[in-house]
């Protein structure tokens, strides 16, 4: 298993935050490996929700679809993530931090089939693409920071 983790501060409220970062149909929005994304279960955001998404690794794409495993509004979301070649578990947190908000992101990535005996080799291939969520999330968030003053 590799394990990704990114920070990023706010000046946004957490419950603010969260609306834009917890409601994972927006992953595209701040995360560059991720090509589209879209919820594919009606209703409000709980556990049990379902989003599809289309990965870009290597030059790839993938279909992976993401699901919801624990849903504290305003403060915590955890999805499990399926595809034909990984499996991932992503926890984002919301903290208050001041008058803004830290948002830590962990993704704990498991690669299948033949690809588990190459794993150790991809740390530092796949440790970019959390660098790179996280510059995203950061950025996007700074975006949306503006836009609200």
């Amino acid at each position: 298993m590799i394990r990704l983790t990114e920070t990023a501060s706010t000046t946004l409220p957490r419950e603010v935050a969260f609306e834009h970062i917890g409601d994972f149909a927006n992953v595209e929005k701040w995360d560059p490996g991720v090509v589209s994304a879209a919820k594919s279960t009606s209703g409000d955001v709980r556990v049990g929700t379902a989003y599809d998404l289309v990965i870009s690794y290597g030059g790839r794409e993938m279909a992976m679809t993401y699901v919801v495993t624990d849903y504290m509004p305003g403060r915590k979301i955890v999805l499990e993530g399926n595809g034909s070649r990984v499996k991932a578990v992503d926890v984002i947190d919301f903290i208050d931090e001041g008058t803004g908000t830290l948002v830590t992101y962990t993704a704990d990535l498991s690669l299948k089939g033949l690809g588990r005996l190459v794993e150790p080799l991809l740390k530092a291939r796949l440790s970019k693409v959390g660098t790179d969520a996280g510059e995203g999330m950061r950025r996007w968030l700074t975006e949306l920071e503006v836009a609200r003053n």
